[in-house]
This record gives C-alpha cells, structure tokens and sequence, in this order.
C-alpha cells in the first residue's frame, strides 16, 4: 500500500501499484482497474490523487478512459499474428510499450553438439553464444538464446545487440538481404533455472519458441531460442474454413 511519510508523492506510489497490477495481467486483457471512487476508497486519498495517478498510467499507454463506463487497463500481452518472423523488439514496439533490452550474455562458445550436421557446418566451428532478456517496468516478458555464424557474429559489437534487432543489424550493418524462416511453437515448464531467468514459480507453463532464420540466398544466419512466460504472450492466427 501507499505510504503517507515516503518522498514519493501518493499519485506516484498508486499509479506505480496499479502499474504493476496492469502488468502482471490481473485486470485481463481490456478489465476495468475501478472507478476513480472505488480507487480513492480503495487507497484512501482524494479524487484528485487518483485522478493524477490515472493520468500518468494514461500518458504510458497502460489505461484507457471511456466516458460514463470507467478506466480499463490495455493489454500488455505481447502478440504475434505469425504473418512474418520478427523479434520480442519489433513486437514490443508495435503495441507502443516501452521495453529495456539486456544483453545478459555474450561471447563465442563452441558450436552445440546437439545442432544438426547441416547446422554445425553453416556455423563453423565456433559461434557467437548471446543470451538476450527483454524487460518492461522491470518485469521479464522474454527470454532469448541466439546462436550466430562466426562469420557474422565477430563483425558485431555488445553496443550493436543492445541497440539493434538481429535482423536490423544483418541488413543495416552486415548488408545481408533476409530470406525466409522456420518456427516451431512448443508450451514447456520452467525448470529451476529458467524460473530465476524469468522470475517465476519452477513448474510455471512456459512458451518455447525454436528458430531457424536464413538469408535470401538460403544461407543459415541464426538459430535462436525464445521463452516466455505464458501470461505474457499469445500467438493470432486468421485461417480460413474453406477446405480449398
């Protein structure tokens, strides 16, 4: 709850409060957060706190306000309607939310034994290992794990992941026209480890997303892992009934 004596002014603390709410989906996707009065009750201020509070959330995209029905929160659940294959970046940008991209690990590992031969040979023996998260307000959304050709992955920088999508980066900086893709969609669990990565209980429904991404002449320039925490994304597909 709110704390009188903090330096953070009260409107602060309770948009902050219900940030975190909107965030962690507890209104579901278009909910109403309450009316200004049943907010004002709730954290016991005025109107005019609250009114402040909303107006913030409001300016970050977070709530929309419809005249006589009250504040509703917006959905924050990242979605891909698989029409291309684009990046946690590309997504976040779309909804017009604001994200924080850290590059948790990056170096140049030997290529995985588990790759498949045709994979191992188009990465050399060595690839460049990148463990990437992608964060709003703090909370986890995504998880990834790139793997990238020698070849390309010691003409990048730490600066350029952080700065810069992948497949920005192949056709800004490396001058590589991108091809086409596979993806495959699996649900898992978080294991011990990936619960601390994604900051949730271990056994939690995670999303598994495999990779492969190849440039316009068909040559592999990455494999990629992706999870997310099943609350945080969702996948919308328009298929038509008609069987021909």
């Amino acid at each position: 709850m709110i704390k009188a004596e903090s330096a953070l002014p009260m409107y602060k603390q309770i948009a902050a409060i219900l940030k975190k709410e909107i965030r962690e989906n507890r209104y579901g996707d278009g909910g109403s957060i309450g009316t200004h009065t049943d907010l004002a009750e709730r954290f016991g201020v005025s109107l005019i706190t609250i009114r402040k509070a909303i107006k913030i959330l409001a300016e970050e995209n977070l709530v929309e306000t419809q005249q006589g029905k009250g504040t509703f929160a917006k959905s924050t659940v990242l979605q891909d309607d698989l029409h291309h294959l684009t990046g946690v970046s590309n997504i976040i940008s779309q909804q017009n939310l604001q994200a924080q991209v850290v590059v948790r690990t990056m170096g140049f590992i030997e290529t995985p034994q588990r790759f498949s031969d045709k994979s191992k040979r188009a990465m050399g023996e060595t690839c460049l290992y990148i463990e990437r998260l992608h964060l709003i307000d703090e909370v986890v959304i995504g998880y990834a794990k790139l793997y990238l050709p020698l070849f390309y992955g010691r003409r990048l920088s730490r600066k350029d992941i952080e700065e810069k999508t992948i497949y920005q980066l192949y056709e800004d900086k490396l001058g590589v026209k991108l091809g086409k893709g596979v993806q495959y969609i699996s649900a898992d669990m978080a294991d011990d480890e990936m619960a601390e990565t994604l900051d949730v209980k271990t056994g939690t429904p995670i999303l598994r997303v495999e990779r492969e991404s190849y440039a316009a002449d068909g040559t592999l320039i990455e494999l990629m892992e992706l999870f997310y925490e099943y609350s945080h994304y969702r996948f919308r597909v328009e298929l038509n009934l008609a069987s021909r």
